[in-house]
């Protein structure tokens, strides 16, 4: 039996439809120029204003009334517009080009949307032959959808800053950008840029502030980058660079900022003797973390300082420095100093003595004297240094090898039993305020996993810990499960040494792996087949492409805001990839067939664009897809579907999406003998259900769910489909004439 849910009739299809206006007739010369009020039009229909959280109320002629329109900012006489403040407030769409007509606009902020088009290309289209531009200095479209830079030099004699950070520019820096020679900002971190850094960089000799943290740019800074004598914010951070810093860095004597840091796993790797930074007498903050500097920390470092009643950070962690800090830091009076991770061995002897580094770590020299920035030889903590009184150095009786900044006990990480690294996690992650504390309670009292060494805890069965599955014939952990129980914190790296662990459900708390929001040192657990750290704090898939025995990961509801990386790739046994709602944009990158044991693919509730990838006819063994609830275009890939011998779940509604959706006609699924459930409602999809629809299928007495509905196919039900003996099929919404007979 066939059900179908009914609408009133097929006239009831369009009105729930936004009707599309033509504004802009760009192929014909614009000789009216605009009143403000009709330029506020303009950019209200663009870029869908009904739908925005402040709206507009484009029928009033007051353009300067706050009430009418929110975001709105005039000058003086309040009559001419200035400012226009539109940040997170749903703009979807294009920018219109009269927006840069307005005579004495000089910043937007249209920051946290999804615009996907800022409208530069066609702004000549509509000034008048002898109009010029806006005089706009600032424009802010940081976190939005702009792929291209197309048209800007249009606006290039007065723009002075920029911020298009989080966005979908791909390639090397866009050669519009060498145009913008008055540019004193330039912010375009987070857009996977690629390449070398260009070598007119340092022809942007206006430049103050450049923000290019976060892509993958590769080679070597260029040299030319000295030329930028005015710069005063320098963040390459987290990109693949590689090689020593140039010395025309010295030329440079304006930087108050300079950050190279690379901390997540597969980024950059600088090297070289650490830069002296001598001739920077307003530099403040350096972060060189995460590289591999060597020798020893230079006398002369940041000798021209002359701001020592400033707060200075020195970022220099987990490098291949030597020797000790030196006395000349002295002259700080406040400094924040991360030297972890080094092959530091000690402090110039004034240091530790002297009264007037109490400010040093924002206080904690006072409160932990030198503990603060580094264990002594022979102490150690999790994070190689005293940051709560609760947590101080622990003497390592075994040593630390002559250095400073242990972050653990021993030579070897191995020689910890497997009862201590449950009592770090245990400690590390809040576990007196767990909701479930049976047997990990043993441990209330303790203060250092090397406690459990002493006599009173012999006998101890880890095993019996509440959340614990152990291997039958070695006692080995080999399952931790302790899902919505109240854990807080930073997972401790040694969990991952745990030799048997297959399965970690971690779900539900708060927890993240590493500093940097990654997935830590999970390449440790060589057995781990099993993650879900669905609901917590991990923003960053750094460390997720060295976890090699992977096959199920469930990392739902998570914090990206990126796109899907490719280090996921690296997975060659995953079986099952599930990241609903976890912020991931931009387009599925290519690779995805290199997953070739995947079964079973859900990235429902995400930010995901582009046309869903012909690559999915690569992974024959998949039974389960849904890309639902995303914003993708263009046709099914119906090629690669016919591959897919095995798949019996489709899914890619898409009720919330900001374009057209999926469109072209529906695939038969033919070929598909086990398919079950398919749902391509909510899209634009076009043409007649094919009469071998579903022809496939062998088991005809299953439960079929088939949704169609809210798009515009045509013509007639096939009759065929009377041959399942169960089937929901909703199609609603569409251009249906009846059932064929």
């Amino acid at each position: 039996m066939i059900t179908f849910r009914r609408s009133n009739g097929m006239a009831a299809f369009l009105p729930g439809l936004a009707t599309c206006l033509v504004l802009l007739d760009t192929t014909s010369p614009v000789h009216a120029i605009l009143s403000q009020k009709e330029v506020l039009s303009h950019i209200y229909n663009g870029l869908n204003g009904e739908n925005w959280d402040m709206r507009w109320d484009t029928s009033s002629a007051d353009v300067c009334s706050g009430t009418a329109y929110p975001g709105v900012i005039c000058d003086d006489s309040n009559s001419n517009i200035v400012e226009i403040d539109l940040q997170d407030n749903n703009l979807i769409g294009t920018i219109s080009p009269h927006l840069y007509t307005l005579p004495y606009l000089t910043k937007i902020d249209f920051s946290k949307n999804v615009i996907t088009d800022a409208g530069w290309d066609k702004i000549d289209l509509v000034l008048n032959e002898d109009e010029l531009p806006s005089d706009i200095e600032v424009i802010d479209l940081t976190n939005n959808k702009i792929n291209s830079l197309e048209g800007i030099t249009n606006i290039a004699d007065t723009l002075t800053a920029l911020h298009l950070s989080y966005n979908n520019i791909k390639g090397p820096l866009p050669e519009e950008i060498f145009s913008l020679t008055h540019l004193q900002l330039l912010a375009i971190s987070e857009n996977g840029l690629t390449g070398k850094l260009d070598t007119r960089i340092g022809t942007l000799t206006n430049l103050r502030e450049f923000y290019c943290y976060g892509n993958e740019i590769t080679g070597h800074i260029p040299s030319e980058i000295g030329d930028l004598t005015k710069m005063q914010v320098l963040t390459l951070a987290e990109n693949r660079l590689k090689g020593q810093i140039p010395q025309t860095i010295k030329n440079m004597g304006n930087l108050r900022t300079f950050s190279v840091h690379n901390n997540e796993a597969g980024t950059g790797e600088h090297s070289g003797p650490l830069p002296r930074f001598d001739a920077h007498p307003f530099l403040s903050e350096i972060y060189l973390d995460g590289n591999s500097f060597t020798g020893s920390i230079p006398h002369m470092f940041l000798h021209m300082f002359n701001q020592t009643d400033e707060q200075v950070t020195i970022g220099l962690s987990n490098n291949l420095l030597t020797g000790t800090v030196p006395r000349e830091f002295l002259k700080f009076r406040s400094l924040n100093l991360n030297v972890v991770g080094n092959n530091i061995t000690g402090f110039a002897e004034e240091i530790c003595d002297s009264g007037s580094i109490s400010s040093w770590m924002n206080g904690l020299v006072e409160q932990f004297g030198c503990d603060a920035i580094l264990c002594p030889d022979g102490y150690y903590t999790d994070v190689g240094r005293q940051e709560e009184e609760s947590v101080p150095c622990v003497e390592c009786e075994v040593g630390t090898n002559g250095l400073y900044g242990a972050t653990f006990c021993g030579a070897e990480k191995d020689d910890i039993s497997e009862l201590e690294i449950l009592a770090e996690f245990y400690l590390a992650v809040n576990g007196l305020n767990w909701d479930e504390t049976s047997g990990w309670d043993v441990m209330a009292d303790i203060e250092s996993p090397l406690d459990l060494t002493l006599p009173s805890y012999a006998g101890v069965n880890h095993c019996n810990f509440w959340g614990i599955i152990c291997r039958n014939d070695t006692n080995q952990v080999k399952e931790i499960s302790l899902p919505s129980n109240g854990l807080e914190g930073m997972v401790p790296p040694s969990l991952f040494d745990l030799p048997a662990l297959d399965t970690l459900d971690l779900s539900g708390n708060e927890l993240h792996f590493d500093r940097d929001y990654g997935f830590g040192p999970i390449g440790n657990a060589k057995k781990l087949e099993k993650l879900d750290v669905s609901s917590n704090d991990i923003q960053k898939f750094s460390g997720i492409g060295q976890a090699k025995a992977l096959r199920e990961l469930y990392a739902d509801d998570l914090y990206f805001f990126t796109g899907l990386d490719t280090e996921l790739y690296q997975l060659p046994e995953l079986r099952v990839l599930h990241m609903q709602y976890s912020g991931l944009r931009n387009e599925i990158p290519k690779g995805l067939s290199q997953l070739a044991n995947l079964r079973s693919i859900n990235l429902y509730g995400n930010e995901l664009e582009g046309t869903i990838p012909s690559e999915i006819g690569d992974l024959p063994k998949l039974w389960h897809i849904d890309f639902s609830e995303n914003d993708f275009t263009g046709h099914l890939p119906t090629v690669a579907i016919k591959n897919l011998l095995d798949l019996e779940k489709f899914h890619v509604h898409q009720s919330g999406r900001s374009k057209e959706g999926i469109t072209g006609e529906l695939p038969s699924f033919k070929e598909q003998t086990k398919l079950h459930l398919l749902d391509v409602s909510s899209n634009s999809m076009t043409g007649p259900i094919p009469t071998n629809f579903l022809s496939g299928v062998e088991d005809v007495d299953q439960l079929m769910v088939i949704d169609l509905g809210w798009n515009s196919f045509t013509g007639t039900i096939p009759s065929e489909l009377s041959r399942f003996s169960q089937m929901n099929l909703d199609a609603v919404r569409n251009q249906f004439s009846g059932v064929s007979s």
